[in-house]
């Protein structure tokens, strides 16, 4: 019965008058599923991204509150940074020999 519902409605859309009121009705048939979605992200992701947020916030207000900390560590992150570019480069330099005739 549904399917019938269903093909009786698509096939109505295509008219010109009656066609705008059924798509009108149908997106309002819709708009219950839209409200439960939003109301998903309410309850769940928002907070969860608040959350996150809140973390980031307040590691930047520690990093600004002691920079010689930040200072400090610099050095430590950059010599990690190039340790990974040197692996990288030699991946790339073993794929470039290994295509070479």
């Amino acid at each position: 019965m549904k399917m019938l519902i269903k093909r009786a409605v698509r096939s109505m859309a295509g008219w010109p008058l009656l066609g705008r009121l059924i798509r009108t009705v149908v997106a309002v048939v819709r708009l219950p599923d839209d409200n439960l979605r939003r109301d998903a992200l309410a309850r769940e992701q928002l907070p969860m991204l608040l959350k996150t947020m809140s973390e980031l916030n307040a590691r930047v207000l520690a990093a600004e509150r002691d920079p010689h900390n930040l200072v400090a560590s610099t050095p430590v992150a950059l010599r990690l940074i190039g340790r990974d570019l040197a692996a990288l480069r030699e991946r790339l330099d073993q794929l470039e020999a290994a295509q070479r005739p």
